[in-house]
């Protein structure tokens, strides 16, 4: 009979009858007339279902749930019902899971994903063996799996990390580190080294956790041979904050200087007060690598030294002019009066160290300092030297405007226009660096070898400038956020050849992976930080040569 025909008082009393006698035959043709039904009528008929008891009521919602058919009432309300079923008894899911009948299983391993419910392991693994061509229910079971978070089928899921369909490896992702074992993130760990968009998955998976078992993964990743991993690591690493410090101190202790200095960086990015007193044991531990004192400096600039800030002025006596501008930044932000007491004996002992002093505070452009001991005459002098005869003309111009501004008119006065003869035309050389510290050091250093350069930040707009304007060479820095050396250098080749555009490489990384893969992709020169002026004029002249 027509639901068209019957009134719907009938139908409801048909509904309940089906439900009274368990009568799915019954149940199934009353369900083939609910599209038939007008909005009243179907809202009325599932308030009513959803109201009955018994282990159809659970059936006749899924078969209607699967239905192609189109109705007045949302697909979402029957599944809000039907969620509300398996709720109170679980168990018919498996039912729904292993019913032939009902083939569009999709929505009911969903369910179990979503109440978590481990009994259905196993069912949802069989389901999962058994599909070849769905992947949209194969998707749904790595989910499902994942969100129960029952460890048993490590096994399987891991398979799915090498399958060769993406969204399948990003769900087996996912779920792994959803289950979270020793086992699941030694998986993850294993998997990563071959894609770099997989790899950043899985490490932003690693640090959604925030354990200590994925911190430790993690961290181990610091000293992975590829830069992007590493690059990546230390910024999730710096994200979680506070959890990961005890761990980086640790790390403190290694004899590994790449991972001294990753360590260094993120607890600089993560700038803790809790982490001075290690960085300052590392630095009276007298690190002989003056990338790990560079680095141990900056990242001191970026903590609240609350007590013991004197222990920065011991780095302006390094011997390496890069340490000494690190120091002379990081004492900037933690000035007071009895650091200014100590920086005023040092200029006033004179000699080559008392010019090493003021060079760094001008350079690093420590203005709070400078005008802390100004009116020192041998400061004064030495500050005229040094931007007269070293400092590129912007940074030249900056102090004579502030020497005006703060009414030491006389001393900007001895501030003279350096008289250039006919030249030809300089060297344009991009360097990039996402250490501004590092820039503020290239523009100073091109500019005393007489050329002219731009300088980024940010290597993307790097890459777009070299595009429109190609210059005669270009520095990089190996471990960048977002865009490696590497992966720079790979865009650009695709743009200019090593004869086109030299690529040279500063990187304070040992690894003789990395300078590989930067030999590969089309890097002519690696030169280890920290860098000398000669040293970077050097190796322009070098690849130059060899073009």
């Amino acid at each position: 009979m027509m639901a068209q025909q019957l009134q719907l008082d009938d139908f409801l009393s048909e509904l309940r009858h089906v439900v009274a006698e368990n009568d799915i035959i019954k149940g199934t043709i009353l369900l083939n007339h609910f599209d038939q039904l007008e909005t009243k009528g179907q809202n009325q008929f599932l308030s009513l279902l959803a109201n009955l008891q018994g282990d159809i009521v659970t059936i006749l919602l899924a078969r209607l749930l699967v239905s192609e058919k189109e109705y007045a009432i949302p697909k979402a309300v029957i599944r809000s019902l039907l969620l509300g079923r398996v709720m109170k008894s679980p168990r018919q899911l498996l039912e729904l899971l292993r019913d032939d009948q009902l083939r569009q299983k999709q929505i009911f391993v969903e369910l179990a994903g979503e109440i978590q419910f481990e009994e259905a392991v196993p069912v949802l693994a069989e389901v999962l063996a058994s599909t070849r061509e769905d992947l949209a229910l194969m998707k749904a079971c790595l989910i499902a799996l994942g969100n129960i978070g029952n460890p048993a089928p490590i096994n399987t899921l891991s398979d799915f990390l090498y399958s060769g369909h993406r969204e399948l490896v990003i769900a087996a992702i996912n779920a792994l580190s959803n289950i979270d074992t020793p086992t699941s993130v030694q998986r993850l760990v294993e998997r990563m080294g071959t894609d770099s968009d997989l790899d950043i998955i899985i490490i932003d998976a690693l640090a959604s956790l925030e354990d200590s078992l994925a911190l430790e993964k993690l961290n181990q990743e610091l000293g992975s041979p590829h830069a992007y991993i590493r690059n990546h690591v230390k910024s999730r690493l710096a994200r979680i904050g506070a959890k990961a410090i005890p761990m980086l101190i640790d790390n403190l202790r290694s004899s590994d200087v790449d991972r001294l200095v990753h360590s260094l960086n993120v607890l600089g990015y993560i700038g803790d007060v809790s982490a001075v007193r290690a960085v300052r044991k590392l630095l009276h531990e007298e690190p002989a690598d003056a990338n790990v004192r560079f680095a141990a400096y900056e990242s001191l600039g970026m903590m609240p030294l609350a007590k013991g800030a004197y222990v920065l002025a011991e780095g302006l006596a390094d011997p390496v002019d890069q340490v000494r501008i690190a120091a002379a930044r990081a004492i900037e932000w933690n000035c007071d009066d009895t650091l200014i007491a100590g920086i005023k004996n040092l200029v006033g002992q004179g000699g080559r160290e008392a010019e090493q002093v003021v060079d760094a505070f001008l350079q690093s452009e420590s203005r709070k300092i400078v005008f802390s001991v100004i009116d020192l005459e041998l400061f004064r002098d030495l500050a005229v030297k040094f931007l007269n005869t070293k400092a590129h003309p912007d940074v030249k111009k900056r102090y004579e405007e502030l020497f005006r501004e703060k009414g030491y008119t006389d001393l900007a006065d001895r501030l003279v226009e350096k008289k250039l003869g006919v030249e030809g035309k300089k060297l344009l050389v991009y360097a990039v660096d996402d250490s501004r510290m590092i820039l503020s050091i290239y523009k100073n250093t091109l500019f005393q070898l007489g050329m002219e350069s731009q300088l980024f930040e940010f290597p993307a707009i790097a890459i777009e400038k070299a595009a429109a304007n190609k210059p005669d060479v270009l520095l990089t820095d190996l471990n960048m956020p977002e865009i490696t050396g590497i992966e720079l250098t790979r865009q650009l080749r695709a743009l200019y050849s090593p004869q086109e555009l030299p690529i040279v490489m500063v990187t304070t990384q040992s690894e003789s992976a990395d300078h590989r893969e930067a030999h590969e992709v089309g890097v002519n020169m690696i030169l280890a930080k920290p860098f000398t002026a000669e040293q970077v004029g050097a190796a322009i002249k070098e690849v130059l040569r060899k073009k």
